[in-house]
């Protein structure tokens, strides 16, 4: 199963091993606990005063914090009506590739630089594959993700696990999708950004990740 919710336990190749939406309002603070060896916040929306500790800094849409290895937790404070953040928690290592957040929306006229699909497709999302695994957050909206052959009907609240050397793609939005993604540990190659087998080489597919 590579799409699950914050209730379900995540595939056993996955070194995101929990995650959680939080929207606290304006001037509310929620504090996060630390479940795995490593944490992050994540904004999605807005902006928090997030505090470790003694120390703390405003975090807008986009930017991420990681929890350090001598606290357990955190608090974030919401200083604009819209904050939203995401808490993960997981097993990946020092290497990782990069998290933000992103919107896809149905285009009629979108053009592909990816690999060719033989399915229909609407959007600018380029099928494509990576050197880390990756996790997409549907925030609002509802689309169609596809893992290697397999079609996922995904919807707000919802994760998709994108295993590391599997082709992925985002081809149809039902309704305009407000997301985020988190990539984590670097391997074989290392490679950054998008990999297209027609252009990179065929996608060197990990067998521990089914």
């Amino acid at each position: 199963m590579t799409r699950f919710t914050c209730n379900d336990t995540p595939p056993d190749w996955c070194e995101l091993r929990s995650f959680a939406r939080h929207a606290p309002s304006l001037g509310h603070t929620a504090t996060v606990i630390r479940s795995d060896v490593r944490a992050r916040l994540l904004m999605t929306r807005g902006r928090c005063q997030v505090g470790t500790g003694p120390q703390s800094a405003v975090l807008r849409a986009g930017q991420y914090l990681d929890l350090p290895e001598t606290l357990d937790s955190l608090t974030a404070t919401a200083t604009t009506n819209d904050a939203e953040f995401l808490w993960l928690c997981g097993t990946w290592g020092d290497h990782v590739a990069g998290c933000g957040i992103w919107t896809v929306m149905d285009d009629p006229d979108a053009t592909d630089a990816g690999d060719p699909v033989d399915y229909p497709k609407r959007t600018r999302m380029d099928r494509h594959y990576h050197d880390y695994d990756e996790y997409w957050f549907v925030l609002e909206g509802s689309a169609v993700g596809v893992v290697g052959d397999t079609h996922h009907d995904v919807t707000a609240g919802d994760c998709l696990a994108l295993p590391a050397g599997h082709p992925h793609d985002l081809p149809i939005v039902h309704e305009t999708m407000r997301g985020a993604f988190f990539e984590t540990t670097l391997r074989g190659a290392g490679r950054l950004g998008h990999l297209w087998e027609h252009t990179h080489g065929p996608a060197p597919r990990d067998p521990d990740r089914v």
